[in-house]
């Protein structure tokens, strides 16, 4: 803390006034409302406090008179040096500013102090300024000359973490790059907690991603699905994304970097839910979707084509074992048509839920129900709409027949929030019963029927066995 013998002592070139210490009592009085804290112990005063502070140290600097500073202002100085609080430019950016400030406070071992210069430092993190360079030097020689056993225990902590080096957000968004986990490495280096929101913890973050592709793509795959998953973890926090303003950008790399590598349901499943939390299903609306990557957009999904279809194979399987007058061959349709999704044929997919379905489908669907209504029919039956190499097919949950359209301009139209049964099932080119499931009769003709469409083909072992 400064003493009164340190500002009597202060000699700044043609100042002969020391800063007045008259109404520092009645300001930490009046600023100890609504204030926020950094660091545990760092308190930041509200904006309209700072806003004085700034305008104090700024008339200081202009008259070369001291004797408007209080000690609570000095204390707090940090705070206002780097942001611009008025139409000029930031203190820091103004000729011979940190000259005079230095002298103004360099004149005593003061642990508040130097612990707010740092602090700001890390808050507004200037390293596009030339600047920067006079802060760090001046923040290390603090540290080599102070007696202060608290500023040493702080200055050995902060050498250790290099936060004062050159361009240390590029050198630890490198190591962020290969870290299994980056919630540990930012917690490690300090900068998560009060300190989430400072500049430079977000300017590492965004470098880390701006060179996430390249990094993802020559590491070893164990570095891989570390980072996917620690990626996918850290982007949210306690229900709430840590930084929305990225949101774009992560789900550009996260979903891009998934083409580098055979991506596992540990890796995906997560990653899927964050993504359909915070982005939606394009399919059912783009909205949310804006500015994200086409690339990306269509390898999410590809995602929900199989999200999709696990969720009509859960619904067969939840209608056999509910329904006794329910279609027992649910599980050959499954076969069926997991040989075509496991191929990568299946490039849209679509479900509609009959009443008693909808009201049931939070017992075999994972996560928001997003899918259409169907009128109609039963009201326990359900349709799966298939686009295949450019041919539509309608599936039915229950004992209905299978239809393909291979005019596109009449088939169903995918990702409507409602269908009639008319809709599935007029118009088609070809239809045919499931007879024949355990011979492959109906698999055989609709499998012929799709490759003579398409041109893709699955094989009777491919649909024939699990």
């Amino acid at each position: 803390m400064f003493a009164k013998s340190s500002l009597d002592s202060l000699n700044i070139d043609g100042w002969t006034t020391p800063p007045s210490l008259n109404n520092s009592l009645l300001i930490k009085a009046a600023n100890k409302i609504s204030k926020a804290f950094v660091n545990g112990e760092i308190e930041i005063p509200q904006r309209s406090t700072l806003e004085q502070i700034h305008k104090r140290l700024q008339d200081a600097f202009q008259s070369k008179s001291t004797k408007g500073l209080s000690r609570y202002d000095i204390n707090n100085s940090p705070w206002v040096i780097f942001d611009r609080f008025t139409e000029q430019k930031p203190l820091m950016e103004q000729w011979w500013f940190f000259r005079f400030y230095t002298k103004l406070i360099n004149q005593t071992d003061n642990y508040r102090l130097f612990n707010a210069l740092y602090h700001s430092y890390l808050m507004s993190y200037p390293f596009e300024k030339k600047y920067i360079a006079e802060v760090q030097s001046y923040l290390r020689s603090v540290i080599s000359k102070t007696k202060d056993r608290k500023i040493q225990n702080l200055g050995a902590e902060i050498l250790e973490r290099k936060t004062l080096v050159k361009n240390i957000h590029i050198e630890m968004s490198a190591e962020l790059s290969s870290a299994s986990n980056i919630e540990y490495y930012l917690m490690k280096k300090n900068l998560l907690g009060s300190l989430s929101s400072s500049r430079l913890t977000s300017v590492v973050f965004e470098t880390y991603l701006s060179n996430y592709l390249n990094a993802m793509q020559s590491a070893e795959r164990s570095i891989q699905s570390q980072q996917i998953i620690s990626l996918t973890d850290f982007t949210e926090s306690n229900g709430k994304l840590r930084f929305p303003e990225l949101k774009i950008q992560i789900v550009n790399v996260l979903l891009k970097a998934t083409t580098f590598f055979p991506i596992q349901p540990l890796e995906k499943e997560p990653l899927k839910e964050l993504v359909l939390k915070y982005f939606g299903d394009p399919r059912v609306d783009l909205a949310g979707w804006h500015g994200v990557d086409e690339e990306a957009r269509l390898i999410f999904q590809s995602w929900l084509v199989e999200k999709t279809m696990v969720d009509f194979f859960n619904l067969l399987s939840h209608v056999a074992q509910t329904q006794s007058d329910a279609d027992r061959h649910w599980k050959y349709r499954k076969r069926f048509w997991n040989a075509y999704l496991n191929k990568g044929y299946i490039v849209e997919a679509w479900v509609a839920l009959g009443p008693r379905a909808m009201e049931q489908a939070p017992k075999f669907i994972n996560g928001t129900n997003h899918y259409a209504s169907l009128s109609g029919g039963a009201p326990e039956h359900s349709a799966l709409l298939l686009n295949i190499g450019g041919v539509w097919i309608t599936e039915w949950s229950h004992s209905g027949s299978y239809r393909v359209w291979d005019n596109d301009s009449l088939a169903p139209k995918p990702y409507k929030k409602h269908y009639s049964r008319d809709d599935l099932i007029t118009n088609n080119d070809h239809e045919g019963a499931h007879h024949g499931n355990e011979t492959g009769g109906w698999q055989g003709r609709l499998s012929s029927l799709i490759h003579d469409l398409t041109g893709l083909k699955v094989t009777s072992k491919d649909y024939m066995n699990d």
